[in-house]
């Protein structure tokens, strides 16, 4: 309880110092001048300042307007796929029937027909290339140029593919045309031109 009585007296004592040194209204106005004009020059920022708060703040708005967009476009794009059957060479289908698990295959025609015609066209295209590395009076050695395969052939094949009195004239070195049927049996044996010297 103390404590009340000299708060209250420290109360007073300051009210009496504040009425005794009030300032006067000049006083007061000439305070709030000094004030204010502390105030304006502290406010006053060049043009090069003002410039400078301008481009950053143009900046931080141009960066904000990027990551946002990025940001809700990377959201938004989502892959769309459509199902075409057309695109797959095979396709599975995997289930389980009556307690089995079951695996189907199902190749698409497209690819069975590609790899048909691709069949047909080797098949009938059986035209390939080689040298006569040697010859003797039973066999003809044939260097084949793709597949680096040495045919040995024989006299009597020879002498039923020969249709052409020059094929009896060449010279080992020479290029050949060799054909083969769909069985792999040589039909045909012919001499390339001399201009060509080496595997086509």
């Amino acid at each position: 309880m103390s404590d009340k009585p000299q708060a209250e007296q420290l109360r007073q004592a300051y009210q009496q110092a504040k009425q005794q040194h009030k300032p006067s209204a000049q006083q007061q106005r000439q305070l709030k001048q000094a004030c204010r004009a502390a105030n304006a020059a502290v406010r006053q920022v060049s043009w090069w300042q003002r410039g400078q708060w301008i481009l950053a703040c143009g900046a931080l708005l141009v960066l904000a307007t990027v990551m946002f967009t990025q940001e809700h476009s990377q959201h938004a794009t989502v892959p769309v796929y459509a199902l075409s059957y057309d695109d797959y060479e095979q396709v599975e289908t995997h289930s389980v029937e009556q307690g089995h698990y079951v695996t189907h295959i199902r190749e698409q025609k497209q690819a069975l027909d590609k790899q048909f015609s691709q069949q047909q066209k080797r098949l009938s295209e059986q035209r390939f290339y080689g040298r006569l590395v040697h010859s003797d009076q039973d066999t003809w050695f044939v260097a084949d140029c793709q597949s680096k395969t040495l045919l040995e052939i024989k006299h009597s094949v020879l002498d039923a593919l020969q249709n052409e009195p020059a094929l009896s004239d060449l010279a080992p070195g020479q290029m050949l045309a060799l054909d083969k049927n769909t069985d792999g049996h040589l039909t045909t044996i012919s001499a390339v031109p001399h201009t060509v010297y080496a595997c086509p």
